[in-house]
């Protein structure tokens, strides 16, 4: 940081002036900005949104040249090169349970032994320290500090412009989302260009990208502090000159899951700086950004709410662009969990009025995501759940607004006092965190249902699964009426947009639970198998609405291939396996219309049809569709009546019927939908 900088270039393609998330004069020192009031200090999201213009005074001939300018790039040499060699930083703070071999120490409540008996912190190395003798890879090691440098400068290359980081944020409005909510995004961008403006002034430098990660490498030495109890100032503690590795990755997963949500043809992607790709060759390219600045703090032991946050926004990033039965998708899980746990997240303390903090919230609503998507992971792969309610403590969180929660403290306090005594809104407004208290709620109610479904030596009993059915559905009842998906006599509310989005997906969560217990009532002999249908039919009534009204839900189309995996699936494997049966064994007096249940499959066929090649499921989308169209054509072709046999041959399941002119049946004949894993494809 010694070096002196390049001069300027006379025209500023990401103009400062023009920009609102910067100041009007260049900024050459980085500098915390004074703030007043959240009113002041962030306008509104159509206020910052402008039209998105091409404002580029350079241009690259071509792909290859842009390729060749960065990779003639050298990272200057740190000033101190051998700082790192002997250099100590403060250990994150981590969470230690009763069992753990220090706690002891800490339980004398004697104030004079304790002194004795105190440990101290703990503190760790710089993660290119040789503490075991010269490493295996010299100095092109991983953790080497020129290596770490230069990969964090290659991300930070891929920051877009601030035309288009303003166009993006425009865009997200309708995505809920806890741990990047829009307030913390805006906050992000605006003190990142008012600290380093004249870093990511246009053409982009090595050198000024390499002052930024020299601050985050600085940063990085210390850990997160939770100590500011106003919402913007503790924004201020990883953001601006105080940027850190995690919340940079979290700005690269924002990123990603904006252009996920845009239409194939939007103008974002005809940047010059986008290189020519695609919808989802762009995502993943910030995934692969998101997951060095991830990297990053493993290797320095940094462990807080943001990392746990980075690698929950990663994993889901990563399943959206490589699809849902990707093999890696299970290491991200793990990571999720381990660093959520290492933080203490599953053990927050109870807060009340006078401990409550944005801090300490934002925690709650970190670690309720995790445990929500921890069920659904264990539902999509039949595999065990990771974090159980025996070892944590899932308290609901607060029904505010992500305005509200970053608002002043006394404004903040107000806000609570507004709320119903459940935690619920007042106001009738359906808020991001809305979604997952209700979700949340159905999934610890999953996660019983799931050591039915794949617990060992289980005790199952025609009570228990009528008990956790009565449970499920109290939690429905318990929902604010902004929540319910459904009026009177079973009608849909005539709802659009957001509001839609979010009644249909707790009552298809609400479903799934069902859906899941009938089946393990059907595996353990309990007869249901009308009941499993009517859910099965409901379910996929549902998901096809998100087809039929994609107009009103265009700011959702990037989740329709993951609804479709996760609710549309299974359910259309029993209405296939179902037909296949009457077809074989008619039952006139069933209460199954096959004529309605032929129905919702063609429409389905048009769902899986329409799911575009740039989603991660496209091809699992298409080995459906196929199947789904080969039953269809199996139960609407005439049947031709064959001579009875005259050898004992003995009678066969009709689920594991061989039918030679179904190409791509086999898969769904060898899988029984009322017993295994119906995922299993």
């Amino acid at each position: 940081m010694t070096k002196a900088r390049p001069p300027r270039s006379p025209t500023v393609p990401r103009s400062v002036e023009t920009s609102s998330f910067a100041s009007s004069a260049p900024v050459s020192e980085p500098a915390v900005p004074s703030y007043g009031p959240i009113q002041q200090r962030l306008p509104p999201i159509e206020t910052i949104a402008r039209p998105f213009e091409r404002n580029r005074s350079y241009e690259f001939s071509s792909l290859q040249q842009t390729h060749h300018q960065f990779r003639d790039y050298i990272a200057p040499k740190l000033p101190h090169v051998d700082h790192w060699k002997t250099a100590v930083y403060p250990q994150s703070a981590r969470y230690h349970g009763p069992t753990n071999f220090s706690t002891i120490f800490a339980e004398d409540e004697n104030k004079d032994s304790n002194e004795v008996l105190k440990i101290g912190d703990g503190f760790r190395k710089h993660p290119g320290a040789w503490v075991l003798g010269q490493p295996l890879l010299g100095r092109y090691r991983p953790n080497a500090p020129d290596v770490r440098r230069k990969e964090v400068v290659k991300a930070l290359w891929n920051i877009p412009s601030r035309e288009v980081c303003e166009a993006l944020l425009n865009k997200s409005s309708e995505i809920h989302d806890l741990v990047i909510s829009p307030v913390m995004v805006k906050h992000c961008l605006e003190t990142l260009w008012t600290t380093f403006g004249a870093e990511l002034v246009t053409p982009l430098s090595g050198d000024n990208l390499a002052v930024i990660a020299d601050v985050l490498f600085k940063n990085e030495e210390c850990p997160l502090t939770t100590s500011s109890e106003d919402g913007l100032e503790w924004l201020d503690t990883f953001m601006g000159s105080n940027i850190r590795l995690e919340m940079m990755g979290l700005l690269f997963c924002f990123f990603g899951r904006t252009y996920l949500s845009l239409q194939d043809w939007d103008p974002l992607f005809e940047v010059e700086d986008n290189c020519g790709r695609n919808r989802r060759e762009t995502a993943w390219r910030m995934t692969e950004c998101a997951d060095v600045c991830r990297k990053m703090c493993h290797m320095s032991e940094t462990v807080n709410e943001l990392v746990a946050a980075l690698t929950y926004r990663i994993l889901v990033l990563e399943s959206s662009v490589l699809g849902d039965d990707s093999y890696a998708i299970g290491h991200r899980r793990g990571d999720m969990v381990t660093s959520a746990i290492t933080a203490g997240l599953h053990r927050l303390p109870d807060h009340t009025l006078s401990s409550f903090t944005t801090a300490s919230e934002y925690r709650r609503r970190v670690f309720s995501t995790i445990y929500y998507l921890d069920k659904t992971a264990a539902c999509m792969d039949g595999t065990p759940p990771m974090l159980s309610r025996l070892y944590c403590d899932v308290k609901p969180c607060l029904d505010l607004s992500d305005e509200q929660l970053f608002s002043p403290r006394h404004e903040l306090h107000a806000s609570i006092n507004t709320l119903s005594r459940d935690g619920w809104n007042t106001d009738r407004q359906i808020h991001s965190v809305s979604v997952h208290r209700a979700i949340c709620q159905l999934s610890a109610v999953r996660e019983e249902i799931l050591e039915l479904a794949l617990g060992v030596n289980v005790l199952i009993s025609e009570n228990r699964i009528a008990e956790i059915h009565r449970r499920s559905q109290d939690v429905l009842d318990s929902l604010p009426e902004q929540l319910v998906y459904y009026a009177e006599n079973k009608i849909p509310k005539p709802s659009t947009g957001r509001e839609k989005y979010s009644q249909a997906k707790i009552m298809l969560d609400f479903l799934q639970n069902r859906f899941l217990l009938e089946r393990v009532a059907m595996a353990r002999g309990i007869p249901n198998t009308q009941s499993l249908l009517c859910t099965a039919m409901e379910s996929l009534e549902i998901t096809l609405m998100f087809w039929m009204m994609r107009d009103q839900l265009s700011g959702y189309i990037g989740l329709f291939d993951w609804i479709i995996t996760f609710y549309g699936i299974p359910c259309a494997g029993i209405i296939c396996v179902e037909l296949l049966k009457k077809q074989t064994t008619p039952q006139p007096h069933s209460g199954f219309s096959r004529s309605d249940a032929i129905q919702k499959l063609t429409l389905f066929i048009g769902f899986l049809e329409w799911i575009r090649p740039t989603d991660g499921n496209y091809r699992l989308a298409g080995r459906l569709k196929k199947v789904v169209r080969n039953v269809l054509d199996h139960v609407l072709e005439p049947q031709v009546e064959e001579p009875p046999s005259t050898d004992n041959t003995q009678m066969y399941d009709p689920t594991l019927l061989e039918i030679d002119s179904l190409n791509d049946i086999d898969w769904l004949n060898t899988i029984d939908w009322t017993h295994g894993s119906w995922i299993g494809l």
